[in-house]
């Protein structure tokens, strides 16, 4: 009993450093943009604190513009590409306002609308909440499911 504890907490923790480490660098990529794009900061780790509050911020936000532009496309409102089109600017001005908003709670970040902007479109543009996969296998199938019952 014991040896199946240890093993689960290890995977735990295993799984939970790759998460993390996967956000890392996400969150490093999106600092280093900003930087790049004259964001001004007192610290790196305020930076970091900056990219990581906005997505937790965005986070519910990315949920519903995702879910929105699936829900279209499953409901024949509209094409797979229609619906990742749609997507990005509504993704896009959700992550501004997400960032706008960390920027009204951080004092030691001052992020300009050019470098917000950027870093929204960037993150909509590499984000596609309907894959060529899933569009494929509806259409096979007439379901997204795959079931062909009715």
């Amino acid at each position: 009993m014991k040896k199946n504890f240890w093993a689960s907490l290890l995977a735990a923790g295993v799984v939970a450093g790759l998460v993390l480490s996967v956000v890392a660098v996400i969150a490093l990529i999106d600092a280093g943009v900003l930087h790049l794009l004259g964001v001004r900061y007192t610290s790196l780790g305020g930076l970091m604190g900056y990219v990581l509050t906005a997505a937790v911020i965005g986070l519910p936000l990315e949920l519903f513009t995702n879910g929105l532009a699936g829900a279209l496309y499953r409901l024949g409102w509209a094409t797979r590409r229609q619906a990742n089109l749609f997507f990005i600017p509504l993704d896009t001005l959700c992550s501004v306002f997400a960032f706008w908003l960390t920027d009204r709670l951080m004092d030691g970040v001052e992020a300009n609308a050019l470098a917000i902007t950027v870093v929204g479109l960037l993150s909509a543009l590499a984000s596609q909440p309907i894959s060529k996969a899933r569009a494929q296998k509806k259409d096979k199938t007439g379901r997204e499911d795959g079931n062909t019952d009715l």
